[in-house]
């Protein structure tokens, strides 16, 4: 808890940073659920992003650019765009927290999925950089 308070105060008062444990389905897994799973999946996520925004004191922004470092469990090969569904689940989190004000272009300006080093627990880093209006 101490590393993730630490990130979100490091560096510009323009950054912060989330530190969200494990990571939600991918575009594939998604795919294969029944419709009421991925509503039950994204509130559940919903309800996660709420709690770790709290506890983190990530304060709410206009216009941001977001950028999403996934640090999976192996090296195994994986698409970006696989994972744009899990960023998807997250930021529709970060608006329904207050943190987002909407997650459309207007407040969205750039949205970046990268990946991190490998960690035996996979979690993710979600990096919120204010942009002028």
């Amino acid at each position: 808890m101490l590393e993730t308070l630490l990130l979100s105060q490091r560096g510009s008062e323009r950054l912060q940073t989330i530190k969200i444990n494990n990571i939600p389905p991918t575009q594939n897994e998604l795919r294969r659920m029944h419709f009421r799973q991925i509503a039950a999946e994204k509130k559940e996520w919903e309800h996660i992003i709420a709690i770790i925004v709290r506890e983190q004191g990530i304060r709410p922004v206009e216009c941001v650019n977001m950028t999403y470092e996934f640090h999976f469990p192996d090296k195994r090969r994986r698409d970006p765009d696989n994972y744009a569904a899990s960023a998807k689940m997250l930021q529709d989190g970060l608006v329904k927290a207050g943190v987002l004000v909407d997650d459309n272009f207007e407040y969205v300006r750039e949205l970046r999925i990268t990946k991190g080093e490998n960690s035996k627990h996979p979690f993710i880093i979600i990096t919120l950089e204010e942009v002028g209006a």
